[in-house]
């Protein structure tokens, strides 16, 4: 006689104390979206469930961990969000009201204080926030974890994952459900890399359904070579039969309205996160952004910002007429996050660079440290450790007013201002998030929201180190525009700091 195959019995057995309980349990095409079936029998350790809102993945989900909790001799999840409080009106919530809708809740016990769904089989969920890795690390023997809408530091992952190891059930598995929305660039998001970015293409409206695996190569005394599956799942509200019409039409206006949204929220395309508050508000990714390249017979204009968490922070441009374009960037994390080493990164990648060098920064550099030879500073270290260079400083003797410099550059960001430009080269990611994501303050200046490494326990500012960079080069760069600027003038005539002399647009400006 043939075996029958996993998931699609309609008789579920309960292992609740002696006597055996049975319920009627539907077929798995009238209980989830046609889209989801292959999914029900796939124990690949990992399974990304990514997409649309409104597209089901979670009610998928939370039906299929059920029927395991049920049917399987030894269960025990992890319910897991960023925050733990969080949780409540997410996976549990979602399994509990299913639970309930389905008639199953005389065979579960939930409990708030903590977070957990007993099954009278014994098998369990159990919540466990990322805010508190180390009660992650104290739960025994965890068969899976299912990940809910949020892409998680890689740390937390990592401590997650690796406490996933019990040899008490047949397969162990990892679920995510996500909205592939993150901070940053998405392509260096670690989520991406680790599990998009060897097959991912931008396919604009197609649908996308991806499956992968990578090979793991174990020592030669080991088992050889083993293929660690993940399988990857799109969806968007299309696959969801049940989705009222009135929020269909609602996502599919996004189309119109919001285009940017609309390929996040409708299509479920990996995107940028869009914050309100920001300090830079007329900064346009799609208009002050392109591939810039460098020519090694032009000036070079670099600014430090000397914080050394999370790394120290270089950037490098040069100007075209009224423009500045920063072609590069280095962010010189430890061991490289002290001045002469950021600067023989600097050195090794600009080795053939002709043209003169003029270095800008945050004024506090030009203090004496007691860490310092006598006599030395940020920037004669600076100097000499660029000595094969032709160097000239152009630092001020204090640090521009925070709100006042703000204004300043939106203008120039909005084309407001002189003439000015500013155009970032979009390979530099660091100045890109700093420019999208650094927030403002009550008082108008900076909102620098410190964060504490969980393995030193130091805390440091994780954001806004290029954006000062950037703020430094430009009221020195543009000194006279900066100047006038506070005084409450306007500059309708540009500046040429290429040239050295005003000058009308070029052709070659009005098509920028």
């Amino acid at each position: 006689m043939k075996a029958k195959k996993r998931f699609i019995d309609p008789l579920v057995t309960s292992r609740a104390g002696r006597n055996a309980i049975k319920i009627e349990w539907p077929s798995w095409d009238k209980m989830v979206n046609e889209h989801f079936l292959p999914l029900v029998t796939n124990e690949n350790r990992y399974l990304i469930l990514y997409g649309g809102r409104g597209s089901s993945k979670s009610n998928f989900v939370a039906k299929l961990l059920i029927y395991r909790c049920l049917t399987e001799p030894y269960f025990r999840y992890i319910i897991s969000r960023k925050y733990y409080t969080s949780i409540r009106n997410s996976q549990f919530k979602t399994l509990k009201d299913l639970i309930e809708t389905m008639g199953l809740s005389p065979l579960f016990q939930f409990t708030t204080q903590p977070f957990e769904i007993r099954c009278k089989n014994g098998n369990m969920f159990i919540a466990a926030g990322c805010d508190e890795p180390q009660k992650i690390k104290s739960i025994k023997d965890p068969t899976g974890v299912w990940y809910e809408e949020d892409v998680i530091e890689e740390g937390d992952w990592i401590t997650i994952t690796t406490s996933i190891r019990t040899t008490k059930a047949r397969f162990l598995q990892e679920i995510f459900t996500i909205n592939p929305e993150v901070e940053g660039d998405y392509r260096e998001n670690w989520f991406f890399k680790r599990f998009f970015k060897e097959w991912w293409r931008d396919t604009g409206d197609k649908k996308l359904s991806n499956h992968a695996f990578t090979d793991i190569q174990l020592p030669a005394d080991g088992a050889g070579k083993i293929r660690l599956r993940y399988t990857v799942h799109h969806s968007d509200h299309t696959h969801n039969k049940w989705l009222p019409d009135e929020f269909r039409a609602f996502l599919e206006d996004m189309k119109v309205k919001n285009p940017y949204y609309y390929t996040i929220y409708c299509l479920g395309h990996w995107g940028n996160k869009l914050v309100g508050g920001r300090f830079y508000p007329e900064f346009d990714k799609l208009r002050h952004t392109m591939d810039k390249k460098y020519n090694k017979e032009k000036s070079l204009h670099i600014s430090f910002d000397f914080n050394v968490k999370p790394y120290m922070t270089l950037i490098i441009g040069q100007v075209y007429g009224t423009s500045l374009h920063v072609i590069d960037e280095i962010a010189a994390k430890e061991p490289d996050n002290s001045t002469p080493a950021i600067c023989r990164l600097f050195a090794r990648r600009y080795s053939g660079h002709v043209g003169r060098v003029y270095v800008y920064g945050d004024p506090s550099g030009r203090n004496q440290d007691t860490r310092m030879e006598q006599g030395s500073n940020q920037y004669s270290i600076i100097k000499k450790h660029l000595s094969q260079f032709r160097v000239s400083t152009r630092i001020d003797s204090k640090a521009p007013g925070v709100e006042m410099r703000g204004d300043f550059i939106n203008e120039v960001f909005k084309g407001n201002y002189g003439g000015l430009r500013i155009v970032i080269n979009d390979k530099c990611t660091n100045m890109t998030d700093d420019l999208l994501y650094t927030l403002k303050a009550a008082d108008g200046t900076k909102h620098k929201a410190r964060i504490k490494d969980k393995d030193s326990g130091v805390s440091y500012e994780s954001r806004g180190h290029f954006s000062d960079a950037l703020d430094y080069m430009l009221c020195r760069l543009f000194k006279s525009e900066w100047s006038a600027y506070k005084r409450g003038y306007k500059m309708h005539q540009p500046f040429n700091y290429e040239l050295g002399r005003s000058a009308p647009f070029s052709e070659e400006f009005h098509r920028w």
